[in-house]
């Protein structure tokens, strides 16, 4: 354990020191914008612009959806809309964005940053080319969105915490308050990854029936979850009365490895994302809870906020602090209400939803 912890804190160092890097790099660039960028030059015209949406994978459910929700949101103001997925790759992410901003249309962004340390080139890369960016899920700590103008209009961020808080505190009680749990985090280069494993410890602090056996990342990976959950299973064998997981899709793999271990006594937490196949799973017994930001929502609000930012609907410089970075409203779901999130909506009940697209303000991101 002691060896796993020094592993992490070298691992947090090495985040950090790149964060730095890239961050002074990123406002470097910040610095030479010219002052004809259309950031600076008033409302944009429809026809002028692109919107993007820029996600890791289409084959993640939460992702899937959320490029969905950007689909109908493009169409409902007739605006063309490139998806852009990275595979996980960094260096990917930014490159293939330089390539639309080269266009000379301005581009209007939302994005998941594959980690906390690209989020300060993006938004300087959207700023240098006079674009509106809206970044969710990962930011620098001390990195805001007026720390670089109105260009980077808003971020988005999800409690985690409050995540792995509640769905820990829901696998515990549906053990019993006794047995062992193994945790499959996601990258721990990510901060939403962090958050949610910080919430289940607290979860299991005022469980003390309850402990953590061990906890490995899966980066996410559904395939990765299921031989890192067979490989738990074997080394601790019955002591594993719980699973908690990250992301659904990494949950989904535990459930495969459980189920083909032969195992019923084990019970399973999701800390996020309550796709289709999670809900199913929670209908049917095999998972007790998982979370929703509502991805719809989140595909269509990015793109919303920077749209009203580009034509001028949105007055980006007069938003308070608390307009531009920000917790979404999120819902924890079990067998009790998993049903009303099984049907995905309409196109127009997305556009709808974000009518007012601060409407799911929680708060703001201290």
């Amino acid at each position: 354990m002691r060896s796993l912890v020094r592993l992490r804190a070298a691992t947090a160092r090495s985040a950090a020191a790149a964060i730095a890097l890239v961050l002074a790099v990123a406002l470097a660039g910040c610095s030479t914008t010219t002052t004809g960028s259309t950031a600076q030059a008033g409302p944009v015209a429809p026809e002028d612009m692109i919107m993007v949406s820029e996600v890791r994978s289409l084959t993640n459910p939460y992702e899937a959806a959320w490029v969905e929700g950007s689909k109908a949101y493009a169409e409902s103001v007739g605006v063309e809309l490139k998806t852009i997925v990275y595979n996980g790759d960094s260096q990917q992410a930014l490159a293939q964005l330089q390539s639309v901003l080269a266009t000379g249309r301005t581009v209007l962004l939302n994005i998941n940053p594959n980690s906390t340390a690209d989020t300060p080139a993006i938004v300087a890369a959207v700023k240098n080319a006079g674009g509106r960016v809206v970044t969710q899920w990962s930011k620098p700590d001390d990195l805001n969105p007026w720390d670089i103008g109105d260009s980077w209009v808003a971020y988005a961020g999800y409690d985690g915490v409050e995540q792995g808080r509640e769905t820990g505190r829901v696998l515990g009680e549906s053990m019993g308050g006794t047995g062992g749990v193994v945790a499959l985090q996601g990258l721990l280069s990510n901060d939403i990854s962090t958050e949610r494993f910080n919430g289940l410890q607290e979860a299991l602090s005022g469980a003390p029936g309850v402990r953590l056996l061990d906890a490995q990342p899966a980066d996410f990976d559904r395939t990765k979850a299921y031989t890192t959950t067979k490989t738990l299973l074997s080394k601790y064998g019955r002591q594993v009365t719980g699973i908690w997981a990250a992301t659904d899709s990494m949950a989904l793999g535990a459930i495969q490895a459980v189920s083909e271990s032969g195992r019923t006594d084990v019970r399973i937490a999701s800390s996020a994302d309550a796709t289709p196949e999670g809900l199913q799973a929670i209908e049917a017994g095999r998972m007790v809870a998982t979370y929703t930001t509502d991805p719809y929502f989140n595909g269509a609000m990015g793109l919303a906020l920077a749209y009203r930012a580009a034509t001028g609907e949105l007055d980006v410089a007069g938003l308070p602090e608390s307009d531009r970075a920000f917790y979404v409203r999120q819902f924890l779901v079990t067998a009790e209400n998993a049903a009303q999130y099984a049907t995905p909506p309409t196109p127009e009940q997305i556009v709808e939803s974000v009518r007012n697209p601060l409407e799911r303000n929680a708060g703001r991101i201290s």
